[in-house]
């Protein structure tokens, strides 16, 4: 067994599982379905998201991302453009069925208006335009009668119709978001309402955790009643191995022999700076004096060489570089350098290869007894669908795109990602719904704990201050200071020196002035305070061009939250089916 493997690695078992696999596709008639034509990664509503559009997307995605950055995205770069792709495509037919429903469409005779009418389409306006603005109607109609130019006037038709269909949507948006004038007064009120305060606040954090009791039945009720606290999407549990994409030494020293290839040309060159871009330098070419100061520790060898001597290769954390000494002005100098990222590719490979071994070998003798084998390290994490973050491995969504097509014991295939290579094997899968109690004991004694805190202070500074006839006399019984904040807004959510408390300042302003209110639960303490001052807002002062910036942010706050309603409510409603991990991504 041993010699098979290090002579044919895992090749001739893989050939077995694939002649298995090729005659099980055939029961199932995957061939029929491959050769069928253009593929649909799922649909949504019944309308299709096909491969081809997908990819395009994609592609737009990753071809910007280049253009922007200088380099391809990363594996996991990628894999983001890809859900944020599909999630795109759901929202926009989930919304083209809102449309219909709402009886939002464009007919054939707003068609014919907008080509034909006296105020045509943007559209025809460019092709058929005039200089003097008026229409060439004589060229327009002779075109629409010619049968060779009916594909174009379909493609013509299309895009109007599509332009029309999204003005429309448009302004449905614009009239689901219109913020009136009401809507700006009070917003200008809450802004420029101010009260000032002297208060006494009986923080909760004083009751200790000896003076609370917490019983399994109040843990019971508390869980059972705030169900939705406790909700979780899909997870799995697993254990993976890994194999490092990180440089190794043996990297790190490929890199340095490759500048020492060309460390004597670099010597002898005249012009440096065309030197340092033919060499593709990732460091572009600075010919500036610079002193001690201004250069990076690992650089500073330049100031004991002679002006023309480069130096050997210098390691600078994940490149290795040359360095060209190229005059001296007092206590400053210039200097050429090229530098070159180290690369892993011998390490890539290696560790690629090692991976794939490991994999198919774990699917025919058990993962558990090929990592033993191996020498490998087992590690066991979980991951929540929905949650890119996975404890152990990193932010990584091309991990829970794998784990989505994986059931209880299954072995992944290999996985890569931006710097390693993974082979997973799922222990447990747990369907989306309420974490059990003993799952959550800890968070639940501690919500318990925090409500009967809470209880206990309002209770006790109700029976022993609710009849202090001041706040100095009550601040005196209970031994504390009288504090104050002054200039509260209304529309705060703090108070100074007693931290976030909307509940609180609202009901600052909802009382009247040199008035002992409370006891009053917060936030974090009970309060009895008195209102020493309130200045209300005249809306006399409002200038129109305060109202018009007051307008436009509020028009983009309720359009932010109208559309984010909007998308939950679309994606809640519509039927979405995803078939990608069904179908084969080219």
């Amino acid at each position: 067994m041993e010699k098979m493997r290090s002579s044919t690695g895992p090749v001739l078992w893989v050939l077995v599982v694939a002649f298995g696999v090729l005659f099980m596709l055939q029961d199932t008639d995957v061939f029929s379905a491959l050769q069928a034509g253009q593929r649909n990664l799922g649909d949504v509503d019944g309308r299709p998201i096909t491969q081809t559009e997908y990819n395009a997307r994609v592609s737009n995605f990753t071809e910007q991302f280049t253009r922007q950055n200088g380099n391809p995205p990363s594996i996991e770069e990628r894999a983001r453009f890809e859900e944020i792709a599909w999630e795109q495509m759901v929202i926009e037919l989930a919304l083209q069925s809102e449309m219909e429903r709402l009886g939002i469409d464009v007919s054939d005779e707003e068609i014919i208006e907008a080509i034909l009418g006296d105020d045509p389409d943007p559209i025809i306006r460019q092709i058929f335009g005039r200089p003097d603005g008026s229409i060439d109607r004589a060229t327009l109609r002779a075109l629409i009668d010619q049968p060779e130019t009916q594909a174009d006037w379909v493609m013509i038709e299309n895009q109007i119709r599509e332009n029309r269909k999204q003005l429309k949507i448009n302004q449905f948006m614009q009239s689901a978001v219109m913020v009136t004038s009401r809507e700006i007064n009070q917003d200008y009120i809450r802004n420029n309402t101010t009260a000032s305060v002297e208060f006494v606040r009986f923080p909760f954090s004083d009751i200790s955790d000896s003076e609370i009791e917490v019983t399994d039945r109040e843990l019971r009720d508390y869980h059972r009643a705030n169900s939705s606290q406790f909700e979780r999407d899909k997870t799995w549990r697993f254990r993976y191995v890994s194999f490092s994409k990180e440089a190794t030494a043996q990297d790190t020293l490929n890199s340095k022999n490759q500048l020492e290839r060309i460390r004597s040309d670099f010597e002898t060159s005249v012009d440096d700076s065309l030197f340092v871009r033919l060499n593709f330098s990732t460091t572009p070419y600075n010919g500036s004096f610079r002193s001690r100061d201004e250069i990076r520790d690992v650089y500073h060898i330049v100031f004991d060489m002679e002006v023309g001597e480069v130096s050997a290769p210098l390691v600078d954390e994940n490149q290795v570089a040359i360095i060209k000494k190229t005059g001296r002005q007092g206590d400053q100098v210039r200097f050429a350098k090229v530098t070159r990222v180290i690369t892993a590719d011998a390490t890539i490979s290696d560790m690629e290869r090692q991976a794939a071994d490991f994999q198919a070998f774990a699917v025919m003798e058990g993962f558990e007894t090929e990592a033993e084998r191996a020498n490998l390290e087992i590690r066991e994490t979980s991951a929540t669908r929905g949650a890119p973050f996975v404890p152990g491995i990193g932010e990584s969504r091309v991990t829970l795109r794998e784990l989505e097509k994986l059931s209880r014991n299954n072995i992944s295939d290999l996985i890569e990602l931006d710097n390693q290579f993974l082979v997973i094997q799922v222990l447990q899968v747990t369907d989306k719904g309420v974490r059990p109690l003993d799952e959550v004991r800890q968070q639940v004694e501690n919500a318990v704990r925090a409500e009967k805190r809470r209880q206990i202070m309002f209770d006790r500074v109700s029976s022993q201050y609710s009849n202090s006839s001041s706040l100095q006399e009550l601040a005196d019984r209970a031994e504390r200071s009288v504090q104050s904040a002054s200039n509260i807004r209304m529309n705060s959510t703090n108070i100074s020196g007693a931290g976030r408390e909307p509940g609180i300042v609202g009901a600052i302003f909802g009382s009247e002035t040199n008035t002992l209110k409370g006891p009053i639960k917060g936030e974090n303490a009970v309060f009895f305070f008195i209102v020493t001052e309130r200045t209300d807002a005249d809306l006399a002062n409002l200038s129109s061009s305060e109202r018009e910036r007051i307008r436009t942010r509020l028009t983009q706050q309720k359009t932010r939250t109208f559309t984010e309603q909007l998308v939950d409510r679309l994606k809640e409603q519509s039927r979405v089916r995803d078939l990608r991990n069904r179908v084969v991504m080219m």
